[in-house]
This record gives C-alpha cells, sequence and structure tokens, in this order.
C-alpha cells in the first residue's frame, strides 16, 4: 500500500467513524467539524472555512445551520467591521464538550485495542504523519 492509498483509507475510515460514532440525529458531520474547530475565543469566519477546506459560503450556510440550533452566533470582528467572527454560545460550548468526550471515548476504545507494547511507537509515528500532513496544508 502506498501514502496515497493510505490517506484515501484513512480519510474514508474516519469519515464514517465519526458519522457512526460521533454524530447523531441532531448533528452532522460537517456541524461536527465546524464545533471541534472553533476555539473558546472564537473564530474569523474565512479562517474557520479554511480549516474546514470549504469556501466561504459554504461555510456560512453551515453556520447559519449552527445559529439556528443556538449553538454559535456571529458578531463583527474587533478590527474590521467586514470581517464576522464565530462565538459558541453556552449550548455550543455544551455540546463542543459532549463531542470532544464522544471523540476521547472513541480514542481510548483504539488505543486499547493497539498492543500495549507498540502504543507509544504508533501514536509517536501517527503525530508525525500528521505533523507532514500539516507542514503540506501551509505549504498550499
Amino acid at each position: 500500500m502506498n501514502y496515497g492509498e493510505v490517506l484515501s483509507s484513512f480519510l474514508v475510515d474516519l469519515q464514517r467513524l465519526f458519522r457512526v460514532v460521533i454524530c447523531d440525529r441532531n448533528i452532522t458531520y460537517s456541524q461536527v467539524l465546524a464545533l471541534v474547530s472553533i476555539p473558546n475565543d472564537g473564530i474569523e469566519m474565512s479562517s474557520l472555512a479554511r480549516i474546514l477546506g470549504i469556501d466561504n459560503s459554504t461555510a456560512t450556510r453551515l453556520v447559519i445551520r449552527l445559529e439556528k440550533k443556538n449553538w454559535v452566533l456571529r458578531k463583527p470582528g474587533d478590527l474590521d467591521l467586514r470581517v464576522s467572527k464565530v462565538i459558541l454560545t453556552v449550548k455550543g460550548q455544551n455540546i463542543q464538550t459532549k463531542l470532544e468526550k464522544k471523540i476521547e471515548t472513541l480514542g481510548q476504545r483504539i488505543e486499547n485495542e493497539v498492543d500495549s507494547a507498540k502504543r507509544d511507537e504508533i501514536l509517536q509515528a501517527l503525530s508525525s504523519f500528521h505533523w507532514t500532513l500539516s507542514k503540506h496544508l501551509f505549504q498550499k
């Protein structure tokens, strides 16, 4: 298996895992990704779009759906009123916390299935792989 095949397999399996284990009838995969990507002090719309790998108009539609659920709100940027910043509401913070707990539980289940003698080695390899992917994104 080469790196391209591994990337495709990881993508498909991670998406399926998140859709089956993390998402439910009240929250979509896209909404999960958005909520776990919003830091405590909020994020500019264009930055959220860039993190999610979507265009600004798609991010706007996603945030509008989150606003309708009262999970986020948009407010003008501090320095430039043309910039919108997305902030989690208290309800959104609670949802984010629940999602993070689900993700942590999933991670723990996966860790428990890995040979205990190889856990640190595998985690280090995955962290290195993630770092390499992140560097590639910054080159774009």
